[in-house]
């Protein structure tokens, strides 16, 4: 195929390109918003009403279970549930899916669509990283003591929550047919980051569509690769 062949298939049709400009200005508009602290309010309900098992003072130290194992083992009952539904959202885990992916998908779909899970899961790494490098939000407070919970001030966007999609757009690739059951899955990792206190809302929705807009443009690679997502 001419190289301006292909760049005319690489190109995203009218509806996505229009779905990432939506995409895009929302993550701008929401990025804006934490950094003014326009969502303060919103933040700071969520710590008071939907953290159950915040502790402020520990989560300052580590405000998540760790790297390498699923969750503390101080913790309650349903805390350990949660941070086991989200543990496949973790660096390690997630890792070594979309290096799995690379490995199952090479030679039945091709090198292209085979790294395409390690491409976004790099790519989302990277924004976190520049996203809790520079955004500053308010102080958030916690506890009786409203003591300052030092893990939010630099804690947008939700990482897991990136990966989360990544991994289940991975799991879709490698399994078709479970396409339904890793989004729903991807769905639930939202409410559960907020629910054991790893990430405020406003952080899970940066994650989200930051997470969809890699996704939007891996699909126009795998359009352009005669793949259908769900079919491969």
């Amino acid at each position: 195929m001419a190289l301006r062949d292909r760049a005319r298939a690489a190109a995203p049709t009218r509806r996505a390109a229009v779905l990432l400009a939506c995409l895009a200005a929302g993550l701008a508009v929401l990025t804006a918003l934490v950094a003014e602290g326009g969502l303060t309010r919103l933040d700071q309900y969520s710590v008071d009403h939907f953290m159950p098992w915040l502790n402020p003072r520990s989560h300052a130290k580590s405000p998540m279970p760790g790297y390498y194992q699923p969750f503390g083992l101080h913790t309650t009952t349903w805390s350990k549930l949660l941070d086991l539904w989200t543990y496949p959202c973790s660096l390690l885990i997630s890792l070594l899916v979309v290096i799995g992916a690379a490995v199952a998908l090479w030679r039945r779909l091709g090198p292209v669509v085979a790294l395409l899970p390690a491409a976004a899961w790099v790519v989302g790494n990277g924004i976190e990283v520049i996203g809790k490098g520079t955004i500053v939000r308010p102080a958030l407070y916690g506890g009786a003591g409203r003591i300052h919970i030092v893990g939010f001030d630099t804690s947008f966007p939700s990482g897991h929550m990136i990966r989360g999609i990544v991994v289940a757009f991975a799991i879709s690739l490698i399994f078709p047919r479970m396409l339904r059951w890793a989004a729903f899955w991807a769905v639930l990792v939202a409410p559960a980051l907020v629910l054991q206190a790893a990430h405020t809302v406003s952080d899970v929705i940066g994650g989200i569509l930051v997470g969809l807009i890699l996704v939007v443009l891996a699909l126009g690679v795998l359009r352009e690769e005669g793949v259908e997502l769900g079919r491969a």
